[in-house]
């Protein structure tokens, strides 16, 4: 019940007695291995062909696994999106293959990528194999398919535990921004640009609607303006759902200039303020968190001086060993967002918005958390642009809200508006 989600064990072995030392301890060398085969969640399917086996050694190798079928989903069996960009670079070395990471999200199988790039190589035109953002997580069923449109920097991991929540004839999309720089810097730079390329491949996907969008943080403002170009297009919208997606009172910022020299007291006053609270932090860190501190601000230095021996190979494209850095370029929504003008949408809108907010503050030079609660005017500003609003409140945090700790009853909540707007 306290654990989150990516802590808690996929495999467990029962043992009669533990084993102990000479000294009563637990004797953790004689524990014995837990059989990762268990982690398959197909029966085992051997490659059949040269593509596929070459890609199941570099499973193998990337996933530290004894073995791997082609029907098995590299997430399932342990795989998270650092290792995608492992994988990405070892298929682009060793298999030649030209890819991006967001393919192993869209093709998490050995089957399916195979599949999809001989397809690709027979018919390159064909827009069903040159898929790009749309992330199945739960495919099949009956029901009008559902679409989340990713937070900003977030991945379609984040909905795939609360995909399985849902009803399980519920068919349940991610729409993700690429994750790679290389491809990223493709996206343009509006809500309503990047909408048209969404609705591209939900029309793909799903060609005569209706449709049913929700959308996480920023990604609720792509989803709703999906929603208004989908109705231009005279297209039906089952639902459109907000997932602690918040509109937030903005006045324009004035840039320090000659013409207005007061303002450059504060905007010093705000970097020193800055620096002080990222000192703070790091004291922290470093007190509370000693060895995990400095193992990050290693490997963040070794990264450091690996970028600089091999400069000319990652501007060429080579993502080995490129870690997190990768992902540093994809927060592609904020600015797009400052700039969307919202206008009136003439249907209903629901609301889920996360019960507990942290906000990270220095009180009395002790670095803490303070928890902060959304007003009623914040939670209910929707209404300006919305013909109808309904709010919901949700267990857990702003990236906890979807683990299967809290998450049960929200996937009810959204499965009875997805099932009462279908009549």
């Amino acid at each position: 019940k306290k654990l989150p989600e990516y802590m808690i064990p996929a495999l467990w072995v029962e043992m009669a007695q533990m084993p102990l030392t000479s000294n009563g301890k637990i004797d953790k060398k004689s524990l014995p291995e837990a059989d990762a085969g268990e982690l398959l969640s197909n029966e085992y399917v051997a490659p059949r062909n040269e593509l596929e086996t070459n890609l199941a050694e570099i499973w193998i190798e990337i996933l530290k696994l004894e073995k791997v079928g082609v029907y098995d989903n590299f997430f399932e069996l342990g795989g998270h999106s650092l290792l995608v960009i492992r994988l990405v670079s070892a298929i682009r070395r060793k298999l030649k293959i030209e890819l991006a990471i967001n393919d192993i999200f869209i093709y998490p199988t050995i089957a399916g990528f195979a599949e999809n790039f001989i397809e690709k190589i027979k018919n390159p035109s064909l827009q069903a194999v040159n898929i790009k953002y749309l992330v199945p997580l739960k495919t099949g069923g009956t029901k009008i398919p559902l679409y989340i449109v990713c937070g900003e920097g977030g991945t379609a991991l984040r909905f795939k535990g609360f995909a399985e929540l849902m009803d399980p004839d519920q068919p349940v999309y991610a729409l993700q921004l690429p994750v790679d720089a290389e491809h990223l810097k493709n996206i343009p730079d509006s809500i309503e640009e990047i909408a048209k390329l969404f609705i591209e491949e939900i029309l793909v996907n799903n060609p005569d609607g209706p449709y049913a969008l929700a959308g996480h943080c920023l990604g609720g403002f792509i989803a709703f303006e999906i929603a208004k170009q989908l109705k231009e297009m005279k297209k039906k919208i089952q639902l459109i759902a907000m997932f602690d997606t918040v509109i937030r009172k903005s006045g324009k910022k004035e840039i320090a200039s000659f013409k207005n020299l007061f303002l450059l007291p504060l905007k010093i006053k705000n970097a020193i303020l800055k620096v002080l609270f990222k000192i703070n932090f790091e004291s922290f860190l470093f007190r509370k968190h000693t060895k995990h501190a400095i193992g990050y601000k290693l490997n963040s230095f070794k990264f450091l001086i690996y970028k600089i021996k091999n400069r000319k190979k990652l501007k060429n494209g080579d993502l080995e060993y490129i870690g997190l850095d990768a992902f540093k370029k994809q927060f592609a929504y904020s600015d797009a967002v400052k700039n969307y003008k919202l206008s009136r949408y003439e249907g209903q809108i629901v609301l889920f918005y996360a019960k507990e907010r942290y906000y990270f503050m220095d009180v009395e030079k002790k670095v803490t958390f303070k928890k902060l609660s959304l007003n009623d005017e914040t939670k209910n500003m929707w209404n300006r642009f919305a013909h109808d609003i309904i709010i919901h409140e949700i267990d857990g945090e702003h990236s906890t809200m979807f683990e299967n700790t809290y998450a049960h009853e929200f996937a009810r909540l959204l499965q009875g508006h997805l099932i009462e707007n279908s009549n």
